[in-house]
């Protein structure tokens, strides 16, 4: 698991099947000290984020397939949860 923010939507008139009713949210990795890092991904949004959100984000597709209750579903990064706070070298990182 990672954290990310959540940078932006992903509008989709044509879904796979198993995606319909799902959201598809952009996010991008953050080092601990909330910088970002790496290249901006499509996630499954299995949390209720929004824009600007730091999330708990997992990169396996049996993840995704736990967290969505589909043996089936086909996902390689998904947002777990919104993160509020987290603790990184002695220091509360409030994300809010």
């Amino acid at each position: 698991m990672k954290i990310a923010r959540v940078t932006g939507t992903v509008v989709s008139t044509i879904k796979y099947e198993k995606y319909v009713g799902m959201k598809l949210l952009r996010v991008r990795h953050l080092t601990l000290d909330g910088q970002p890092t790496g290249e901006e991904l499509i996630a499954l949004d299995a949390a209720d984020a929004g824009i600007g959100d730091i999330v708990l984000v997992n990169n396996d597709g049996g993840a995704a397939q736990m967290i969505m209750g589909d043996t089936k579903l086909i996902a390689s990064v998904t947002i777990c949860g919104a993160i509020d706070s987290y603790s990184w070298q002695g220091q509360t990182v409030h994300c809010h």
